[in-house]
């Protein structure tokens, strides 16, 4: 059954992920298929955004919105069921761009790439873009800690 992606919002993104209220880094997906998701969010720009430190949202805030797009993609692969809790286990290959995402003015496109999925793991790439532009890239590894 294809997903309706206009009735994907904040909101119903979120309802989705094990993340709720503030912390939910995901607006909007673009795309989705078995392998790939590419999101759409302009989070970095909430001033009251939790992944601000000093005031300032690191280019490594990207990392946790990546991990987000993840554990979606993960959920809509499981016909929509909420993604169940994970922890990110390793994160490699970081090759940041920028210092800072707060002072980008137009929205992050994060696009995640399952690479590999076995029972309670899987491993993906990711690629967030702005304007184009690769500011954060990266692979990541989960532990999905009740997985079925």
């Amino acid at each position: 059954m294809p997903i309706d992606l206009t009735a994907l919002d904040g909101p119903a993104l979120c309802a989705l992920l094990p993340h709720h209220g503030d912390v939910c880094q995901l607006e909007r997906i673009l795309r989705v298929d078995d392998s790939r998701l590419v999101g759409e969010t302009r989070a970095h720009h909430r001033p009251d955004n939790p992944l601000r430190v000093g005031g300032r949202l690191g280019v490594f805030a990207g990392v946790e919105m990546a991990g987000q797009a993840m554990a979606l993609h993960l959920a809509l692969q499981s016909n929509g069921e909420a993604a169940g809790q994970g922890m990110i286990t390793r994160a490699n290959s970081l090759s940041p761009r920028v210092d800072r995402l707060d002072g980008l003015p137009g929205p992050l496109r994060i696009t995640v790439t399952c690479e590999a999925q076995a029972g309670e793991m899987a491993r993906y790439g990711f690629i967030l873009e702005h304007e184009g532009a690769v500011i954060l890239d990266g692979g990541l590894s989960v532990w999905l800690t009740n997985a079925g």
